[in-house]
């Protein structure tokens, strides 16, 4: 009988690859290259073929070119250690270290993504060429709405940032399985979403993927002077006070809706370990895409999901989306390079029903790395506890 093979290489995941070649532009990041990795395929006249590769800036095991010891597999797979390079050159890479020297790949790798952010903003002004779709949570792309009807959009999707087409397909298979909160698609041009009745339909362009989406009708806003009533939050404290009356300070209608911005974007996904996929995935995002024209895209589009895709209040059998009089997300900047005590400030371009036209600032609390682990081995534990109470009968 054969022997299994077993890698000890510390290979990227599909979500560092789609990173690290978002950040480049999709073109090779070798000095004085700068070719293009997608393009036409000779499979057939529509197909897309993706020639650009992740490699190791230190290699992924030992033997490898730039080999570093002291490295761990984290540091190995995580995208710090990737450029996306050409076949071609990503094979150069790996028979000379003398010239392609660890220092020397990552300054070619940190000059390939500020040339990209330039090409991106300024083919269209502000924002990244084609702007983002997300089609379920699962898969975040470049591309447009080509058609809208009040039952349906077309989209044309060009480079996939999370995901791929297997894991549209599968959305699209296991879409009677799929939570109804999570059956969604959200555009960062429209600043807008909806919610999907069905499976979307999948064809193929030349050079690019179609998606047809079955749509509900928009979901309801209220006015923001229909905002109830919160006990304040103080802005320096970050917790509720006294006013000059004595009482708790309380705070409603549009002067409540920065609280809320606040309290609904700054809880990160993977904080609560009872319902560890709920919450912001920004501490993702940040992680992946720090100091890329991508982050401030891909946060606005999960803003865009919680002004546009209602859930459901199971206790007042009623739905309302989480900022219940955001009608339109126009725009969001990340406005520090990194989080300052934990916190990053950004600010939002919004339209507000009942209002119209709206800008704050706020700061959205952002967890560190080894916090985020913390509670994911808690979440892990929690839920194994739950397990068991269950199948010995003690929770029902």
């Amino acid at each position: 009988m054969e022997s299994q093979h077993v890698s000890n290489r510390d290979n990227f995941s599909t979500k560092v690859k789609n990173a690290v070649a978002a950040r480049a532009g999709w073109h090779c990041s070798m000095a004085g290259c700068g070719k293009g990795t997608i393009g036409p395929s000779e499979e057939a006249p529509d197909a897309v073929a993706n020639t650009g590769e992740a490699a190791h800036i230190c290699a992924a095991a030992p033997g490898g070119r730039r080999y570093d010891a002291s490295m761990t597999p984290e540091q190995r797979s995580d995208i710090s250690n990737a450029i996306w390079l050409c076949a071609d050159h990503a094979r150069l890479i790996d028979r000379d270290e003398v010239t392609y020297t660890a220092p020397a790949l990552r300054d070619m790798k940190r000059e390939r993504e500020k040339a990209a952010a330039i090409e991106n903003l300024g083919r269209s002004g502000s924002t990244p060429v084609g702007g983002l779709l997300a089609i379920g949570p699962a898969v975040i792309c470049t591309g447009h709405i080509t058609m809208v009807s009040a039952t349906s959009w077309t989209l044309e999707l060009q480079h996939f940032l999370l995901g791929d087409q297997h894991d549209l397909i599968a959305f699209i298979d296991g879409f009677d399985c799929v939570s109804a909160q999570d059956r969604y698609i959200l555009s960062n041009e429209f600043g807008d979403g909806r919610q999907l009745l069905q499976p979307p339909i999948l064809t193929r362009h030349t050079g690019s993927l179609g998606l047809v989406c079955p749509i509900a009708a928009g979901a309801q806003r209220i006015d923001a002077q229909e905002l109830g009533t919160l006990l304040a939050i103080h802005p320096d404290t970050n917790d509720i006070y006294v006013d000059a009356k004595g009482h708790l300070a309380r705070v409603g209608g549009l002067e409540a809706l920065p609280q809320i911005l606040q309290s609904v974007l700054s809880m990160q996904r993977g904080e609560n370990v009872f319902r560890p996929k709920s919450g912001m995935p920004f501490f993702e995002y940040f992680e992946e895409f720090s100091g890329s024209v991508w982050l401030p895209e891909l946060m606005k589009i999960d803003v865009i999901r919680q002004a546009s895709i209602p859930k459901v209040d199971k206790a007042l059998k009623t739905e309302f989306t989480p900022l219940r009089c955001v009608a339109r997300v126009r725009g969001l900047e990340v406005l520090a390079e990194t989080p300052i005590n934990h916190r990053l400030p950004v600010s939002l371009d919004l339209n507000i029903q009942g209002v119209g036209r709206w800008q704050t600032q706020l700061s959205v609390y952002m967890p560190t790395k080894e916090q985020m682990l913390e509670r994911a081995k808690l979440a892990e534990e929690v839920q194994r506890n739950i397990a068991t109470a269950e199948a010995s009968g003690r929770v029902r």
